[in-house]
């Protein structure tokens, strides 16, 4: 290991006092709205800290990473786009809005008071598979980073792993949303100050600087590493994914979270307002990092084992270019990222499994067709019930995720930003017509809402049963699973044609259920 003594000690410290706090908000869980949403009380800058936190977790700093190195400044252009976005839905209240006004904990919840509990069942299991798979590369890239940037031997990959699976799911236990919400904003403090340490010491490297790492791109990699549309990566169908995953991927379960944790709605569109306004250099940095680790790999004085590894390149860079202090300050930093995106993750999974998947089982069982009764009861468990049963769920995706760690990460078929992505749109694309056309228009029914699920997650799907067992896909198909650009985008386009057909034919039948929204703030 190349770091000096002092630089573990700040890990320690920090990792120490995340504990405690931990502990500490255990006292403060009186039922489930507090353990799933901080009881709904967040203000604005609580939850803008809190949500950068969650969105800048240690997994996304490595797939962006990642991007930079394989790409070059290609990928800049998605973080362009997911900042515009941002504040375009902080501006407007799109869906943000109207979600918040229902006083959901879960998205799926919604399915339930706009269309059916079989609606809300079945997109309950989707968004539970995709975000288990989505989540799955979580543990062992954070476990890469720590390695490549402490210089631990590469076969301490899955030790380190569930070392960290262990400390990040025992904090979360404790506390639930209370617990994440008393450490974010330290995480969020500390991850500011980590990008701007790694980013000065790059550009002030002798052997690196921006011009070295253009020269490097130029040389290496051509026009495709400067052109997002001329780069076989990205071009016309992933821009056009990006930008409308853009709008509908604040759905995504762990992002909502913190606008369903507000006071109010008014809140909640604030908050993706000024938080957009950081998602450009969430992204940029890693990115610019990654392309700075591509040029440090091609000096002819460098001697590491990572030349053609884009997820452990940067942090072996970073771990070797940092002078004592400022190294342990990133490593916390990234702890930090780490904990604040799996703590946010495991919450927001085992909560929809809970109660969009075991509650509303139990509450059919039962016979019982009652809707709500408060925050703290919807289904078939009580708040204490669902409590116990979220807490068994994060144990059991923990384990989950320390098995994909240890015998599928060498298996992805694309970048891991594009498996991130691919695993978000068998859920994304379903929202296309359940969310966006359920909240927006009056011709939305539960037909439509199963139409748009099934087909929404079916192509997805289809890619990644075929690039993970590819001895079985024919000959002839082949080509469908080099790219997943053309899957993700129209995957976007069938999850909206099976809302507007299938209501459309099935109006008489199945009359719409109408969400008053007139008194919304």
């Amino acid at each position: 290991m190349h770091l000096h003594w002092f630089d573990f000690l700040i890990v320690f410290v920090y990792v120490g006092g995340t504990i405690t706090a931990g502990l500490l908000a255990r006292s403060a869980i009186r039922g489930i709205s507090d353990f799933l949403v901080a009881g709904r009380s967040l203000k604005t800058h609580t939850a803008v800290a809190t949500m950068v936190s969650t969105g800048l977790g240690l997994v996304t700093v490595m797939y962006f990473a990642e991007e930079g190195f394989v790409n070059g400044f290609s990928p800049f252009i998605l973080g362009v786009m997911a900042t515009g976005a941002h504040i375009v839905i902080g501006k407007t209240g799109f869906l943000v809005s109207r979600l918040r006004h229902l006083r959901i904990m879960t998205v799926p919840e919604m399915y339930e008071l706009k269309y059916s509990r079989g609606v809300r069942l079945l997109g309950g299991c989707i968004l539970g598979l995709a975000g288990t798979l989505n989540m799955s590369l979580f543990p062992i890239l954070g476990s890469k980073f720590v390695v490549g940037f402490t210089g631990m031997p590469e076969s301490w990959t899955n030790p380190v792993m569930i070392a960290l699976l262990i400390i990040v799911v025992f904090y979360t236990l404790m506390g639930g949303m209370v617990s994440v919400v008393l450490t974010d904003f330290a995480q969020f403090v500390l991850l500011t100050l980590g990008f701007f340490l790694g980013t000065f010491f790059i550009l002030n490297h002798p052997d690196l600087g921006f011009n070295s790492i253009v020269s490097s791109l130029e040389t290496h990699k051509g026009s495709a590493a400067f052109d997002p549309i001329g780069n076989p990566s990205f071009g016309w169908y992933f821009i056009i994914y990006f930008l409308c995953v853009s709008f509908v991927g604040i759905v995504w379960q762990p992002e909502m979270s913190r606008p369903l944790s507000t006071e109010d709605a008014r809140v909640a569109r604030r908050i993706f307002w000024i938080q957009g306004m950081t998602s450009a250099g969430r992204a940029l940095v890693p990115m610019f990092w990654g392309a700075a680790a591509f040029a440090w790999t091609r000096l002819p004085s460098y001697a590491g084992a990572y030349a053609q590894d884009g997820q452990s390149a940067v942090p072996e860079m970073l771990g070797q270019i940092l002078p004592a202090g400022a190294a342990g300050l990133l490593l916390a930093g990234m702890f930090a990222a780490f904990m604040s995106t799996h703590d946010s993750y495991l919450l927001a999974w085992s909560g929809v499994i809970v109660r969009d998947v075991i509650s509303p089982i139990k509450a059919m069982r039962a016979g019982s067709d009652q809707q709500r009764t408060g925050d703290d009861t919807w289904g078939g468990l009580s708040s204490r019930e669902e409590i116990y049963w979220t807490r068994a769920i994060i144990i059991c995706l923990a384990v989950l995720l320390a098995l994909f760690g240890i015998f599928f990460i060498d298996r992805l078929p694309e970048t891991a930003m594009k498996f991130m992505y691919l695993t978000g749109t068998i859920y994304f694309a379903g929202t296309v017509g359940t969310v966006v056309l359920g909240l927006y228009w009056k011709k939305a029914n539960r037909v439509g809402a199963y139409c748009a699920l099934v087909l929404g997650a079916t192509g997805p799907l289809n890619f990644l049963v075929m690039s993970f067992f590819p001895e079985l896909v024919p000959e002839a198909l082949r080509g469908f699973v080099e790219n997943s650009n053309l899957t993700n985008f129209s995957s976007l386009i069938l999850g909206g044609l099976g809302m507007i057909v299938g209501s459309l034919l099935t109006q008489k039948k199945y009359p719409p259920r109408h969400i008053d929204f007139s008194d919304m703030e």
